[in-house]
């Protein structure tokens, strides 16, 4: 490894490092995660045009996969869990949907406002956030037999597609 590659190495865990601390400040753990994916993210894209780096770039793209599917069970997996808790079972299978329309609320209205720069990230989290959220409500609709219901799977992507302008 010659000594540029050794020291561009060694900037980028320093900076990682830095952003893994400064991420801890968000008091909102799904924020902390969606910092350290854009962080991370746009590192990745400075370096992806040299090969010279391409071991640390597998590792890098290992990271922000992982930040992603942290940041999905902690902002979207609760949204899901409404469905299937046990209040399901005690107050019938409409009180769930409730929940799960009011967290679902929650969650997007907090989170249409946080901003992801990179077209690519924006589509690649929003179709992330998609494919486990909407999947995971027609599945539910599918399986309890609902045809009605105040939202439907077609008018909750629309609102995930709104995601992450700021």
């Amino acid at each position: 490894m010659s000594p540029l590659t050794s020291m561009i190495m060694e900037m980028v865990s320093c900076l990682e490092q830095t952003l893994a601390k400064r991420s801890q400040s968000f008091p909102d753990h799904s924020l902390r995660f969606l910092f350290l994916i854009n962080n991370s993210y746009f590192i990745w894209r400075q370096l992806s045009p040299t090969s010279v780096l391409e071991f640390h770039m597998t590792v890098l793209t290992h990271k922000i996969d992982n930040y992603t599917e942290t940041y999905l069970q902690l902002s979207w997996a609760p949204v899901l869990s409404c469905l299937y808790s046990s209040t399901h079972l005690l107050l019938g299978r409409y009180s769930s949907l409730a929940k799960f329309e009011s967290e679902f609320q929650k969650t997007y209205n907090t989170q249409k406002l946080w901003k992801v720069p990179d077209p690519e990230l924006r589509t690649r989290l929003r179709q992330a956030i998609i494919e486990r959220v909407i999947s995971g409500f027609a599945k539910y609709l599918e399986y309890s037999n609902i045809t009605s219901t105040g939202v439907n799977p077609q008018e909750l992507e629309e609102m995930l597609q709104e995601l992450f302008e700021g």
